[in-house]
């Protein structure tokens, strides 16, 4: 597809509301397009401002209500087949569009999201971003004790920092990311001429959960979640390799 097609599409890539296939054309796109990518990373940066420095308001106790209070009641519909009447549901009188006119509301004036972004393609795109944009990292070295320490203190999350070179993974250093609307750390790994990031955020309150492994839009994914940090791999490595680092890292 050419770029005057993809841009109007950047958008909702960057919102995550593009279906699988679309997502993947577009995805595929930017890739090998440093205009288009240029875009989305303004959009990606854009949004990640808005989402972390804008104050969101809930509204008060009781609105939804007033507002469903105040609205027209709805007139009975016309009953020409009784057969079809549904008696229980009591539509007649309950006011029934003023109520869900003010429940929407009520979500859009709380800023609540009427669904749940998705850690694994958040983390494929900032795993993409960074390869787009030659940005791997911030801070550039093969020490765990630079690196660690420089996530730890611009971060709430402390990662898992091995080093893995005897394992044929290499440290490449680290960088501060965003994904899902975490702050997080993406700890840098080689593998031969592939590249692996380690995203790393803090999951407070939550249990601990074993290894989960797919694979979407080429690359493969293994997350896991210990002592109340989640973490994401992404890599285009083979599936069996990249779970294979994530059992050295977690040990």
């Amino acid at each position: 597809m050419a770029c005057d097609r993809i841009r109007p599409l950047l958008p909702q890539l960057a919102d995550r509301a593009l279906g699988p296939l679309r997502r993947l054309t577009v995805t595929r796109h930017v890739a090998h397009c440093a205009s288009c990518a240029a875009q989305l990373e303004e959009l990606e940066a854009m949004r990640t401002a808005l989402r972390t420095r804008l104050t969101f308001h809930r509204a008060p106790p009781g609105l939804a209500a007033r507002i469903g209070a105040a609205l027209p009641r709805e007139a009975p519909p016309a009953a020409s087949r009784p057969w079809l009447r549904m008696p229980a549901l009591g539509f007649a009188g309950t006011g029934l569009a003023g109520a869900l006119a003010g429940v929407a509301l009520t979500l859009v004036v709380a800023g609540v999201k009427p669904a749940v972004d998705d850690p694994t393609s958040a983390a494929i795109d900032s795993h993409i971003r960074s390869l787009m944009a030659d940005h791997l990292t911030d801070v550039q070295t093969s020490d765990q004790h630079t690196v660690k320490p420089f996530l730890s203190a611009r971060l709430p999350v402390s990662p898992a920092v091995p080093e893995l070179a005897a394992q044929g993974f290499p440290l490449v250093g680290g960088r501060l990311d965003y994904v899902d609307g975490h702050p997080a750390a993406a700890v840098v790994y080689r593998h031969a001429k592939h590249v692996i990031n380690l995203f790393a955020w803090a999951s407070p309150g939550a249990p601990d959960a074993p290894f989960s492994a797919t694979q979407r839009q080429g690359f493969n994914v293994v997350s896991w979640r210990r002592e109340g940090v989640a973490y994401t791999a992404v890599s285009d490595v083979e599936a069996d390799q990249l779970a294979t680092f994530a059992r050295d890292v977690a040990r």
